[in-house]
């Protein structure tokens, strides 16, 4: 019959396995693998030849790794846009007491009571975000009318229904309590006239038209602001290793105090190889640094070709694949490890952003912690039935 080695091996562990189990020490799984289907295809086949021709089946058992010693471990590190809401005071780390509010204890008696318009010092006017400057009360005035706006609230309320997945049916949402977390800080043009124009968070445009040479940008903060994005730490076979909230910006320092963080309890578990999209820049960060020195770091086939500048002589002699032959796959050809790995995690990571973005901090953690935690279970107990054995490796 025409039936895949897939679903030969399928068939075998539906039909015939019969739950059996190998002890625990034992180096071979009661799992049969499409791997397994060809193998056995093969070395019949083989057996049947060798037999119709009267001759011995002879093959090798030194195999032909070129250096059976030689271990390399691999992790990826890459950034996924979950977060939650946060101080509006830029890098603030201390949490909310309630997600509706603009500020931590720390800094709500002082900065609610100074202006939204960031670089603004002076007290706000009662009833107002902002102070007496009318430039700054027209900013206000701007993004009110921009929040009541049909249009807008519209947008907001399509928002709020995409971000209930897991109801099927559209929530009835009080347009008045919804918060545009991409609208924590906005963008305003004042032009020659003293007009202030709000620019469009989806086209980079003013929502006018350019009658006017534009004068300068207010930026201001009315709303909450957002943690900029979580970063992960994975092995190529899927294994979640370390997960971190970046509040600012995603910085080659921070990556770099990521990488110390996660192994300061054993540095000789410090991967020998790092794939990271910024590692040009990460690599030029850490260049001297003795605790990087054995570490490869590079880009990516993808990120590399679509994303990096040949011209950047630095990035093309030290962070291109190429340069690291211990990567590369059987004969040369390929790659060994799964570079793409984070990008296929961050898709089932992305998932949670509209479960817990509203979340407070302790809860937001607790959540996607034990999400982690869960995941790895299933991904060790897929990959120890497929006869893996997924562990760390110390350096030799």
């Amino acid at each position: 019959s025409r039936t895949s080695a897939t679903n030969c091996a399928r068939l075998y562990n539906i039909a015939l396995r019969l739950g059996k189990e190998a002890p625990q020490d034992y180096p071979v799984r009661f799992v049969l693998t499409s791997d397994h289907v060809w193998d056995g295809f093969i070395l019949l086949a083989l057996l049947e030849d060798c037999e119709r021709h009267r001759n011995l089946l002879i093959i090798p058992h030194g195999g032909n790794q070129n250096e059976p010693e030689h271990r390399i471990s691999v992790v990826v590190i890459d950034s996924v846009t979950v977060g939650h809401a946060c101080c509006a005071v830029f890098n603030c780390h201390v949490p909310l007491n309630n997600n509706r509010h603009r500020f931590c204890p720390t800094h709500r008696p002082v900065q609610d009571n100074l202006c939204s318009v960031i670089g603004c010092d002076n007290p706000i006017v009662k009833g107002c975000r902002t102070c007496s400057i009318k430039e700054h009360q027209d900013v206000e005035d701007v993004y009110d009318l921009r929040g009541q706006s049909r249009f807008q609230l519209q947008e907001r309320l399509d928002r709020a229904r995409v971000s209930h997945p897991d109801d099927a049916l559209a929530n009835d949402v009080d347009s008045s309590e919804l918060v545009d977390p991409t609208n924590a800080e906005e963008e305003f043009e004042l032009d020659d006239q003293g007009r202030v124009l709000p620019l469009d968070t989806r086209t980079g445009n003013t929502l006018a038209p350019a009658v006017a040479k534009k004068k300068k940008c207010v930026h201001a903060q009315f709303g909450r602001r957002w943690t900029f994005c979580q970063e992960l730490l994975i092995a190529p076979c899927g294994l979640i290793g370390y997960r971190t909230t970046y509040y600012g910006a995603e910085g080659v320092a921070s990556v770099a105090a990521l990488i110390r963080h996660t192994y300061a309890h054993d540095e000789d578990l410090k991967p020998a190889h790092i794939f990271y999209d910024n590692n040009c820049h990460l690599a030029k960060h850490v260049k001297g640094d003795a605790y990087f020195e054995d570490i490869g770091l590079s880009v990516d086939v993808f990120h590399f070709q679509c994303k990096h500048s040949e011209k950047d002589t630095f990035c093309q002699e030290n962070c291109n694949l190429a340069a690291f032959p211990e990567l590369k796959g059987e004969g040369g050809k390929g790659w060994f490890f799964n570079s793409s790995i984070a990008e296929q995690t961050n898709a089932w990571f992305g998932g949670y952003h509209s479960i817990c973005r509203e979340m407070l901090v302790d809860k937001f953690n607790f959540l996607l912690d034990e999400m982690i935690i869960r995941r790895n279970r299933g991904t060790l107990h897929k990959l120890a039935e497929g006869g893996q054995t997924p562990r760390y490796w110390p350096r030799m």
